[in-house]
């Protein structure tokens, strides 16, 4: 199942399928906003596919490969609901260690490489070198570049190439992205993602009785936390907050904490933006129930909100609850969908 589908499969009843943008294989594509374009050639590749899992370019996928075949590469564009670049690279680390064809794969440096992608003099950008011998490829990459709010995450491998020649290749396909200016304002360095000191422990918790007070309050978070993120803009910018990895990460999520929480966790589903939040809910402080809510946000800004649970739900607990699909509403700007089974 491609990447788009994994994570369709847990949003949407039915998946459907990523949409061809239609752009001729000569012509660049100029994604409307952000601005970044995307040539026909990429560093000696040419662009043969370039594909929408949403009807809104906010998770676009292209496609370059070499003529013989001995190398591709591959640009995903996607607007997270978390816009961190070391919590992404960590995502797409995960995604590439645990495929089978790369599980061999040794990193030709001990930690990711800070770079700045667009000159902009700030390493904001993380990539990872491997060499993979033994395989159908002899090196893998990949590379996280912030845009603005939004994230390109590039992998390239090589049949023949060998790591350094590789990491050459990449920073020359790189290059080749026609960054917009929102690539290069960013002033504050990145750093990997590290685990978190003391990891999170879970006592027996069970999905909360339904609680329309609850249900609309969660919904209605997500419109405020939208509202403030519009507001932020025009106000003096504040530092974003450091995440931490808690426990083991694996290809379906990773769970991380921020240092402004007070409580809770994120999961991060595979590597293409979507994230679970798990906080205590807004009516479980006011009422001393101390329940916890369970939101998911998606790359077009949909808040999907689950049954509640009675105490800190276990990663396993929410992973089952999101795929199973049973949210009691949804949230899409001023458009609120609700489960009457859930009031």
């Amino acid at each position: 199942m491609n990447r788009w589908m994994l994570v369709l499969a847990l949003i949407v009843a039915t998946p459907v399928a990523a949409r061809d943008l239609g752009v001729p294989a000569d012509k660049g594509w100029k994604h409307a906003e952000t601005g970044l374009i995307l040539m026909p050639q990429l560093a000696g590749l040419a662009r043969t596919a370039l594909t929408d899992a949403t009807e809104t370019e906010h998770d676009v996928a292209a496609q370059y490969d070499a003529a013989d075949k001995s190398v591709f590469a591959t640009i995903y564009l996607f607007h997270p609901a978390i816009p961190d670049v070391g919590l992404w690279f960590d995502r797409s680390q995960t995604a590439l260690e645990t495929r089978d064809i790369f599980r061999h794969a040794a990193p030709a440096s001990a930690d990711p490489i800070a770079f700045a992608a667009a000159n902009s003099g700030t390493a904001t950008s993380l990539r990872q070198v491997y060499a993979a011998p033994g395989g159908a490829y002899r090196s893998t990459a990949l590379a996280v570049v912030p845009v603005g709010e939004w994230i390109v995450s590039l992998r390239m491998s090589a049949k023949t190439l060998t790591s350094d020649q590789l990491d050459a290749r990449l920073q020359q396909a790189i290059k080749a992205v026609r960054w917009p200016p929102s690539a290069t304002t960013a002033t504050i360095a990145t750093v990997p993602i590290a685990t978190c000191a003391t990891p999170l422990t879970f006592t027996k918790a069970k999905q909360a009785k339904p609680n329309g007070s609850d249900l609309l309050m969660s919904l209605m978070a997500s419109t405020m936390a939208a509202k403030a993120k519009t507001d932020q803009k025009s106000a003096p910018p504040v530092p974003r907050p450091t995440w931490c990895r808690d426990g083991t990460a694996s290809t379906e999520y990773g769970v991380y904490r921020s240092s402004t929480s007070t409580g809770g966790y994120v999961m991060a589903l595979y590597d293409a933006g979507r994230v679970v939040s798990v906080y205590p809910s807004l009516m479980g402080q006011v009422d001393k129930s101390g329940t916890y809510a369970v939101s998911l946000e998606d790359v077009e800004g949909t808040t999907s909100v689950f049954p509640s649970f009675t105490a800190l739900p276990s990663p396993k607990q929410v992973w089952d609850l999101v795929g199973s699909g049973k949210r009691s509403g949804t949230m899409k700007g001023k458009q609120m969908t609700i489960d009457p089974k859930a009031l």
